[in-house]
């Protein structure tokens, strides 16, 4: 009778828990999964997709479009000569939009983690260390769509490879560099485990950045990492090894606003931005359509020596989040970034670029595509870039497919940030 008693205790408590805490599903319903545009505007998109999708533009009917492009790149449509043109000129053509959904990883963290992310008053997030996902899935500020970038964690590892011209328009000359990436995140795991964070991590570290160059032939060999720490106020870790010199050099933060082999390249450019968060002051500007290379088969583009702008590009509408970033170092290079970023994935998308005394200087657009990860999800991913430098008159162009398709969330042993796998002989 008692045993029956307690039994019955039991079942009754173990249904209450069950009922107190919700399923998978349940939980998947109450974080809403970001998107570019509301029912209502989505059909809106559609209407004027019926007319354009397909279409080629070129200088004949850029001003069309010209809305959503930024005004820099429909002058360079409007006057192609400047740039390096074939004698077509330059053209793309107008895709119709796609969502580009997160990762179920990355939906799990953000319904886990974003219900228990706590805010300093200066806007910091306390429990950096601990989450994982999209901290604030609907931002109301320019420093919570920023952490929201800080957040995507690019699968967790991603290695890619960029062939990667800078292009002179006018001489129409080239310096190519391939360079080899491997990125592994040690906290704000989505896909691999451990998650959210590696367990054995007594350095504090965030992120680790390996760098290795094939070309140009004098840095062939050259390799470098990058440590990001845990601590916001931490200096990165840095070291190089100069092939050529068989010798190893530690590079300071300020070397991060140093041009890159020549190019108009900055460290502080890669992902549009390469900085800590907490180095910017952000102003969020609100929602701007824009047309964007957001699911681009970098196969299909069409591209002679010297051209500065690549053909065949396919653009898609997406209502971007603006934020302004201006660095609080008043010494810093850049007076100004605008960021563009994608609603989606909290890629950035487009970025303008001005100088310490107000006036343009650079723009960039990087070229995305949904990538098939090595857990057999898909990640929106970074595929390639295009950027131009309006005050020097130069252009750069990557493909990160030409020579293999970037691998996403896989292996990554984090020894090779060290110094001692910087002088293993290749």
């Amino acid at each position: 009778m008692v045993q029956h008693f307690i039994k019955t205790i039991i079942i009754a408590l173990v249904t209450a828990l069950a009922a107190a805490v919700p399923t998978a599903k349940a939980l998947a319903a109450e974080v809403r999964i970001p998107s570019a545009y509301t029912p209502e505007e989505l059909a809106k998109v559609r209407e004027w997709e019926k007319i354009w999708v397909g279409k080629k533009i070129d200088k004949t009917n850029i001003d069309q479009v010209a809305e959503f492009l930024p005004e820099s790149y429909v002058g360079i449509y409007k006057n192609p000569e400047k740039w390096g043109a074939p004698a077509e000129g330059f053209y793309f053509v107008i895709a119709p939009y796609q969502p580009c959904p997160p990762t179920k990883g990355m939906v799990e963290a953000t319904n886990k983690y974003a219900p228990l992310v706590k805010t300093t008053a200066e806007g910091l997030i306390e429990n950096y260390t601990d989450i994982a996902g999209i901290p604030y899935p609907e931002p109301k500020t320019g420093l919570e769509v920023a952490w929201n970038f800080e957040f995507n964690n690019h699968g967790d590892t991603f290695k890619y490879r960029k062939w990667a011209p800078n292009i002179n328009p006018k001489s129409r000359e080239e310096r190519l560099a391939d360079q080899e990436y491997t990125e592994l995140y040690f906290i704000h795991r989505t896909e691999l485990d451990p998650k959210p964070a590696l367990l054995n991590n007594p350095r504090g570290v965030h992120r680790g950045y390996f760098m290795h160059t094939y070309l140009p032939p004098e840095f062939l060999n050259m390799r470098m990492y990058t440590l990001r720490f845990i601590d916001l106020t931490k200096e990165d870790e840095m070291y190089i090894w100069y092939s050529q010199f068989r010798r190893i050099r530690r590079m300071s933060t300020s070397s991060k606003t140093d041009s890159i082999d020549g190019t108009d390249l900055i460290y502080d450019d890669e992902y549009f931005w390469e900085g800590q968060i907490t180095r910017n002051n952000y102003t969020y500007r609100g929602k701007k359509e824009l047309l964007c290379t957001r699911h681009q088969d970098m196969s299909k583009i069409v591209r002679e020596i010297g051209q500065g702008i690549v053909n065949n590009l396919s653009y898609e509408r997406c209502n971007t989040l603006v934020v302004d970033a201006i660095n609080k170092d008043p010494n810093y290079l850049y007076g100004k970034r605008v960021w563009y970023l994608d609603p989606e994935s909290y890629l950035i998308l487009w970025t303008e670029i001005y100088d310490k005394n107000g006036r343009f200087w650079k723009c960039f657009l990087q070229h995305t595509a949904m990538l098939k990860t090595k857990t057999g999800d898909e990640k929106h991913s970074i595929v390639g870039t295009t950027y131009v430098d309006f005050q020097r008159m130069h252009s750069g162009f990557c493909d990160a497919l030409k020579i293999y398709q970037p691998i996403v969330s896989l292996d990554v042993d984090p020894e090779i940030y060290t110094v001692r796998y910087l002088q293993k002989t290749y």
